[in-house]
């Protein structure tokens, strides 16, 4: 099976979270490569979860997930805050987007990923709109206990930085763990149950 079929449930999960118009949805686009997130000047543009299925070499098959601002607002944010809390659920790693060093609301979600063990990268974007960058990096490292990549999804800057730091949140048997992940140890007994579909080419196994 080529990487790129690769089920989505067998893939490994990259959360994008922050405020709402803190550049989420320019991030997964720089990232990917692609134009698959909406991108506008006003806040609340994303409202369902988007995924997007890609390789990241390195990383292997993976999906980004681009969510609404947990800081949505109304009957309409509150249902869209639920999307994206859901959307932690499924998260492998996130990948928390601020534009400052006002991180009161970033802080609580952080604490939450923690909880549920999940690897978080600090992200501070825009930086082509700050003079001083390095310095409200370090204020948020200060409150956060990371030192956030610097990066502009703009202007694609500092993409190359996420996928490197990515890439060393995972052990080398977390890329090797397979579609049974840690269900079965060697020596153990197993029956599978394989279903086949009769309009199937003869021989195929369904996944």
């Amino acid at each position: 099976m080529s990487m790129e079929n690769t089920p989505r449930s067998n893939r490994i999960h990259i959360g994008i979270f922050g405020k709402r118009n803190s550049g989420k949805s320019s991030l997964i686009n720089a990232l990917t490569g692609q134009e698959i997130a909406v991108v506008s000047d006003f806040a609340g543009t994303t409202t369902d979860p988007v995924y997007k299925a890609m390789e990241i070499h390195g990383l292997g098959a993976c999906v980004f997930i681009d969510t609404a601002g947990l800081d949505d607002e109304g009957e309409l944010g509150a249902l869209r805050i639920k999307q994206t809390m859901r959307a932690m659920e499924r998260t492998d790693i996130a990948l928390i987007v601020c534009t400052d060093d006002q991180i009161d609301q970033e802080l609580q979600w952080s604490k939450w990923l923690k909880e549920k063990n999940t690897p978080i990268l600090w992200i501070l974007n825009k930086a082509d709109l700050h003079a001083d960058s390095e310095q409200i990096a370090r204020r948020i490292e200060k409150r956060c206990g990371q030192m956030p990549l610097i990066v502009s999804a703009r202007n694609r800057e500092g993409m190359e930085e996420i996928r490197r730091s990515m890439i060393g949140q995972f052990p080398d048997e977390t890329m090797e763990r397979g579609i049974v992940g840690r269900l079965v140890s060697a020596g153990d007994v197993v029956m599978l149950v394989m279903p086949q579909d009769i309009q199937a080419p003869k021989g195929r196994l369904i996944l």
